[in-house]
């Protein structure tokens, strides 16, 4: 299967609707607002798994997973130690699953409370610190494909606080 078709299906199942937000709320608390309330409500496990095919007479079917988004606070990059832990777990299930990883998607956000220019920079940045991360636990840097977002392509709704807060994101993905 051919790069260019595997990112058609991927842009289909994208467009689909497939959510990769946590919960709205955390059981018995209020409405979430910081990198580490989202991080929290959505623990660092893999989310669904979508399996798709292009091609269903010639080519096996792939799975696209969704590992635990990373949060950001607003206006910031630096991986925070909820990040890191997230992060950690992303590792191991990229170590164990490395033999049927075919390429592992970054996928940077923000909110829309900065210019469209400053938000594609802090996109940018936020990959680059999750990439370097991954790289420094020993990801093969071939797998990795990054596309920084920005406020252009939301993750979610921008006109509420919990909204923004779950656009402060990268947002990791394999296809295997």
């Amino acid at each position: 299967m051919s790069s260019r078709t595997i990112y058609r299906v991927l842009m289909t199942i994208v467009a689909g609707g497939l959510s990769l937000a946590a919960s709205a709320t955390t059981p018995g608390t209020g409405p979430l607002h910081s990198a580490r309330d989202l991080w929290s409500s959505n623990q660092a496990r893999p989310n669904e798994t979508v399996q798709a095919d292009a091609d269903h007479s010639r080519s096996a079917p792939f799975r696209y997973v969704s590992l635990s988004p990373i949060y950001f606070d607003h206006n910031q990059y630096l991986l925070s130690r909820e990040s890191r832990m997230a992060l950690d777990a992303a590792v191991q299930y990229l170590k164990k699953h490395k033999n049927s990883i075919k390429r592992v998607l970054l996928e940077g956000y923000t909110d829309d409370t900065a210019s469209m220019r400053y938000n594609d920079k802090l996109a940018a940045k936020r990959i680059e610190m999750v990439r370097n991360y991954l790289l420094m636990h020993g990801v093969d840097a071939s797998l990795l494909v990054a596309t920084a977002h920005g406020e252009r392509a939301p993750s979610d709704i921008n006109w509420t606080p919990l909204g923004r807060a779950r656009n402060r994101q990268v947002a990791i993905h394999t296809i295997e």
